[in-house]
């Protein structure tokens, strides 16, 4: 046994025998079950019959770990635990085991399966949180190197430490319903990546993470300083960063004249940019114009007009597309090298599109994305990030970004697009990059737009398909598990629950891990705030843990009613 931290069959931790074994299953008698409390034995607590206490059932080269899931009195003693009972004899309380692993007594590690079923007789007997925290850490490593996350609900001396690959190398979903400790677990990974001087960056939903302090930096998307004392710094994310399917859904043509005028009035519009002879005054006029230059550039820079980020004006969108409302050719001899004169009943469809354009690129809400002007852009914070050693979190806050017509949808998923692509180019190789998602059901599964113009937001599913081997991986925060797809969710590697109350949420996860069953996930609903359930590919089982409290709390907590109520 010198493999194992503590002795796991320690008669001082005896709680009873086994009295029937079924493959999964196991029946033990529990003696001192009946007794108003546990007991506690060189400083941990010996629960001796509690539901959801792990032990441990003796064997030979191994011992089988369990965890206890039932425990009831027979018919016969029922009556017993009254205290107008007028029987003497003692209580016999039956516990109902779940089989979860084997751990070998030589080595400490749990075991893929049980070699061998325990034997009717055999000595069962609470398990030390150490032998636990021995099987489910899997491989060596200095504790200090480690994600320091939790500790036992009912030893919390005992730490529950995991390797930053087991956490984040498969990517990981924070879930839980409000108030079950969802923010502060996002919190404490955050802590524990600058600890470990890693690199993440947080897009902060609601804003709810500036307390985040340390080698941080934080930035907003959206807003504007509210005075000469405010120091925060405001940043954008440029038009020319979205897709022509984004500036679709936030321009809504309709599919008759304006979707063809628009898509034409880009391509004119980034050409300029690359070739600017063919243009006058940043825009292309073709009313009459000869058609040799513009398609000879096409032909030059057709490799860069379909290079994401190629900047171009869009200040000259509206202009441009009354540009693009000409004949397709003249009618007179020219017609095959020239374009024709303006197309009135083209320009009568489009009057509605340019004033739609026009209002939305001089919007103040949505000036970080339009008007980028002297802000910096969120692609340079990235990249001076990415080389700065000394910065470990990059936190941006999108809680200034409009909802109208999707804006927050898209713009985080450009940004999840954009660190994508820094990712095929191998950016993260020597240093991985961890992105959090706070409620990430805002930003996966959804297709926004209207019934003419819809884009999907696959931006981060995509990271979670294939970001990995690329060193570029998630973590997905959300109290709606059901709004996350299947397919991205069978890609995570660990999962951290808390309370889930509603049915369907708990369904999904159960079918989403592969080691949780019915009867492990029956005990969701009832967590305690800061209460969780680990479950990860390496891990041999799931694991209840109390996760440790951040050093910064997300301020997270709605307005108090009885301060503000009742004092008129």
């Amino acid at each position: 046994m010198s493999g194992m931290a503590v002795a796991p069959f320690d008669f001082s931790r005896y709680i009873g025998s086994v009295c029937h074994v079924r493959p999964t299953t196991l029946e033990v008698n529990l003696p001192k079950a009946a007794a108003t409390g546990g007991g506690h034995y060189a400083g941990y607590s010996v629960p001796a019959g509690q539901v959801g206490e792990f032990v441990v059932v003796e064997g030979e080269d191994h011992a089988v770990l369990g965890r206890l899931m039932e425990v009831r009195l027979p018919e016969r003693d029922r009556l017993t635990v009254e205290p107008t009972s007028a029987s003497d004899g003692e209580p016999s309380p039956i516990g109902v085991v779940q089989i979860l692993t084997a751990i070998d007594l030589t080595t400490g590690r749990a075991l893929n399966g049980v070699p061998a079923h325990p034997r009717i007789g055999q000595h069962v007997y609470s398990a030390h949180p150490l032998v636990v925290k021995q099987a489910v850490e899997a491989g060596g490593g200095a504790e200090a190197l480690k994600i320091q996350l939790a500790v036992f609900p009912h030893a919390q001396n005992t730490s529950v430490s995991l390797s930053p690959s087991s956490v984040f190398g498969r990517h990981c979903a924070v879930l839980g319903a409000t108030g079950g400790g969802k923010s502060w677990t996002l919190a404490k990974l955050m802590e524990e990546i600058i600890r470990l001087e890693g690199k993440a960056i947080l897009l902060d939903a609601t804003g709810e993470f500036h307390s985040q302090t340390g080698p941080v930096k934080h930035v907003h998307l959206g807003g504007k300083a509210t005075g000469p004392d405010d120091v925060r710094e405001f940043i954008s994310f440029p038009y020319y960063y979205l897709t022509e399917t984004d500036l679709f859904v936030l321009f809504r043509p309709s599919m008759g004249a304006q979707a063809p005028k628009l898509k034409e009035a880009l391509r004119s519009l980034k050409l300029a940019a690359l070739a600017p002879t063919i243009a006058t005054a940043g825009a292309v006029k073709k009313a009459g114009a000869a058609r040799q230059n513009f398609e000879a550039a096409m032909r030059l820079h057709e490799a860069a007009l379909l290079r994401f980020g190629t900047r171009y004006d869009i200040a000259r969108l509206p202009q441009q597309i009354w540009e693009e409302c000409v004949y397709p050719t003249g009618f007179d001899a020219r017609a095959a090298t020239h374009w024709g004169g303006a197309h009135p009943g083209d320009q009568a469809y489009c009057t509605s599109l340019i004033s739609r354009i026009e209002a939305e690129i001089n919007s103040e809400s949505m000036a970080c994305v339009f008007q980028p002007g002297t802000l910096r852009t969120l692609p340079e914070i990235c990249d001076e990030f990415f080389l700065n050693d000394d910065s470990h979190l990059l936190r941006v806050s999108l809680e200034h970004l409009p909802f109208e017509h999707n804006t927050r949808e898209l713009v985080s998923n450009a940004v999840g697009r954009y660190l994508l692509g820094r990712a095929r180019l191998g950016r993260f190789k020597k240093m991985p990059l961890v992105v959090l998602l706070d409620e990430a059901h805002q930003f996966l599964d959804k297709t926004i737009g209207d019934e003419n113009n819809r884009a999907s937001l696959d931006s981060f599913g995509l990271i979670a398909k294939e970001g990995r081997k690329y060193g570029l991986t998630c973590v997905l925060a959300t109290q709606r598990p059901r709004d996350i797809p299947e397919d991205v969710l069978s890609q995570m590697g660990m999962f951290i629950v808390h309370r889930l109350i509603n049915e369907r949420d708990r369904a999904v996860v159960e079918k989403a891990c592969g080691n949780l069953d019915a009867s492990a996930a029956s005990f969701l609903p009832t967590l305690g705030q800061g209460e969780a359930i680990l479950i990860g590919v390496e891990s041999p089982m799931p694991l209840p843990v109390l996760v440790r409290r951040p050093l910064h709390e997300p301020v997270s907590r709605g307005p108090d009613y009885e301060q503000h109520w009742g004092k008129l």
